[in-house]
């Protein structure tokens, strides 16, 4: 009987020490943001996952441990777990220029919503998918920004999929314009067509792919447009 009584203090002590731990306001702020293009305004195009990550570093503490986490395909973002409390937070390893990209103060006592300007490696512009003639067709012109980076090809991807980039697993694509031996003016006044044939009936995603030299081999795109073949 001593013994029992003895164990059942030790099980209510941990139980109560276990509660003292627990006692922690559960992670409820929402942080909502885009990525977009300082001139146009419109949101950078990017791959999913391993695109344009996000990254958020706690105040208040001397070493603190930065938090990731990705944007979607369209640039933009939304993480609903994140704990009260004043963060540094920073868009990074995007297909845009990071000399440009401010690190912004957000102060999540309350949700907040955050926009990053920036300068892409290359603009997609007049972008046209569409299938037509039994194959799914784009039509675009490229505009180079204020990067001095050399681009290197484009082209146009497809996939059943809404996980669509480059290195998506059998991803199809068109035969890949070479701009790297394209002058800058040749490339600004061409209106590029791409084209993918051969597809079977059923629904599909596809978009314009633009790669300029990066160290993380990040491409620009076009927004994923989804078309039905009959």
């Amino acid at each position: 009987m001593k013994k029992i009584l003895i164990l059942n203090l030790i099980l209510g002590a941990f139980f109560l020490y276990s509660c003292k731990l627990d006692n922690y306001s559960v992670p409820d702020m929402t942080l909502d943001g885009s990525v977009v293009d300082k001139v146009t305004g419109e949101n950078i195009q990017t791959r999913q996952p391993d695109g344009i990550k996000i990254r958020m570093v706690e105040q208040g503490y001397s070493n603190p441990q930065p938090y990731d986490f990705w944007t979607k395909s369209d640039g933009s973002f939304r993480n609903t777990r994140l704990f009260a409390g004043k963060y540094k937070v920073i868009a990074m390893e995007g297909a845009f220029e990071m000399s440009g990209v401010d690190t912004l103060n957000v102060d999540l006592s309350q949700n907040q919503t955050i926009k990053f300007q920036v300068e892409p490696f290359v603009r997609l512009k007049n972008v046209i998918v569409a299938f037509t003639g039994g194959k799914i067709r784009a039509t675009y012109n490229i505009e180079q920004s204020t990067s001095t980076k050399k681009l290197v090809k484009s082209m146009l991807i497809v996939h059943t999929s809404l996980i669509l980039h480059e290195s998506t697993d059998g991803v199809k694509k068109s035969i890949e314009n070479d701009l790297s031996k394209m002058t800058g003016a040749v490339i600004s006044s061409t209106t590029f067509v791409d084209e993918i044939a051969g597809l079977t009936s059923g629904t599909y995603y596809a978009r314009v792919a633009i790669l300029a030299e990066n160290s993380l081999n990040r491409f620009n795109y076009s927004p994923i447009i989804k078309i039905v073949i009959p």
